[in-house]
């Protein structure tokens, strides 16, 4: 899956982008929710939906993850840079506007999880 940034003049899909240049993307993005003062690092990284049938509580913590990140400029950059740093493991937290369990299905849709 590509992901196209209609601002981009070079329309360079998100997933092309040399980590490095992601990296200084994200970072230097002014209004990042997560970077700013009154950020609570405990809503960036709360308990996780224990194991069994937990829908509404992973329902939760993904809407928590879409509210976080709405209005960040660089969601898109931040979740692939995300996904490209845990790499074959899973994440902790909330990036990008995901939850863990989500960065793995996409993981998983690449190719990039190692199954059983």
């Amino acid at each position: 899956m590509s992901v196209i940034l209609p601002e981009r003049t070079d329309h360079q899909a998100v997933t092309e982008r040399p980590a490095a240049e992601l990296e200084r993307t994200v970072h230097a993005a002014a209004q990042r929710p997560c970077a700013a003062a009154t950020a609570n690092p405990e809503e960036w990284f709360p308990i996780e939906p224990g194991p069994g049938n937990q829908t509404r509580a992973r329902a939760l913590y993904e809407a928590l993850a879409l509210a976080l990140c709405r209005s960040c400029p660089v969601a898109l950059e931040c979740l692939e840079l995300t996904l490209r740093r845990e790499g074959l493991a899973r994440g902790q937290g909330i990036s990008g506007g995901t939850a863990p369990w989500q960065r793995q299905a996409i993981k998983a849709s690449r190719g990039a999880v190692r199954r059983g």
